[in-house]
């Protein structure tokens, strides 16, 4: 009986790929679209070619990588996982493009640039909008865009260049040859109810009385989640009976006024909420601290001028509200 023939290596990308083929901008365009769009022909128009251009593009690509990067299923084109690194960095890559256009832009007509920052519920109100406000008085010129979400999200955004900068936790893919991380501290949770839920005032609640009350909380997968699921198990406790899983502050707004239900969220944003009226913090007999969080940024990529005048001034407000 003979032995099977040893599995085939599959070729090598050749190193400068991209320069012996003279990959150019149009490559980078078509394979950004198609991350976006399901078959090739709606990517060709998004970008004002036709679709044996399109073909022809992909082709060029293929042939400088000596691999297939699509599937076709159906109609569509599918990319395999090599067409998704591909694909990623094109992104990346007309991102820094834009980026370096609105930077001339701003020296020439003195907008002062843009910047994408994205940032969990804790710091947004902690130091997020303190920064903005400053960042508004120093650097009117100066276009922020601030993007909301777990750290699992922002952390994906900030892979594919959406966001430049994130304050946020680590996450499982966070690899520290690739980004810089300074801790700023741990987040703390409270539990909350409707202004006046018929439990504000009360002595400090334990984990069984927890246990029998209904709940809005977010969705599976979050950390705020995994720390509300933790809490009963580590009490040997099972989980409430009624639980609505809502990622939507305003969803949870919403319900939490219309029942005796109770949430659990970042303790800034439960205390601006309960000095505005909307909400009244639950004294529980429970350490509500998480896992801290800090700042994120990718080592591989340049700072523009506008970010680090927006560094510099972050930088001062969590040294003040470290030392406060």
């Amino acid at each position: 009986m003979t032995a099977p023939p040893p599995p085939q290596l599959q070729p090598q990308p050749p190193q400068n790929w991209f320069m012996q083929r003279r990959i150019k901008l149009q490559h980078l365009r078509l394979l950004s679209a198609l991350g976006t769009f399901p078959t090739l022909n709606r990517a060709a128009e998004a970008i004002d070619i036709s679709q044996p251009a399109a073909s022809k593009l992909i082709a060029d690509l293929e042939a400088a990588v000596r691999h297939a990067l699509f599937e076709r299923r159906g109609r569509n084109i599918v990319p395999n996982s090599i067409g998704e690194v591909l694909i990623r960095r094109a992104k990346a890559m007309l991102r820094e493009l834009e980026q370096a256009s609105e930077e001339m832009s701003a020296l020439v007509d003195g907008r002062g640039g843009r910047i994408v920052v994205g940032a969990i519920d804790g710091p947004t109100v902690n130091f997020l909008a303190d920064a903005l406000a400053a960042m508004r008085r120093r650097f009117p010129l100066i276009e922020i865009e601030v993007m909301e979400g777990s750290s699992i999200v922002l952390f994906d955004m900030l892979v594919r260049g959406d966001v430049e900068l994130m304050l946020g936790r680590i996450t499982p893919e966070f690899n520290k040859r690739e980004y810089s991380y300074r801790a700023i501290g741990p987040e703390h949770f409270a539990i909350v109810g409707r202004h006046d839920h018929p439990l504000v005032g009360t002595s400090p609640l334990s984990v069984g009385i927890l246990q029998q009350q209904d709940w809005i909380v977010q969705k599976r997968g979050s950390t705020l989640r995994n720390w509300f699921d933790a809490l009963f198990d580590h009490a040997d406790q099972t989980l409430p009976d009624h639980i609505v899983s809502s990622d939507s502050l305003l969803m949870t707004l919403a319900y939490l006024n219309r029942t005796d239900a109770l949430s659990v969220m970042s303790a800034p944003v439960a205390e601006q909420q309960a000095r505005c009226g909307q909400l009244a913090i639950i004294p529980v007999d429970i350490d509500m601290t998480c896992v801290g969080y800090g700042l994120i940024l990718p080592l591989n990529r340049p700072i523009s001028p506008a970010l680090d005048s927006f560094l510099s001034v972050l930088d001062g407000i969590i040294a003040h509200g470290a030392t406060s």
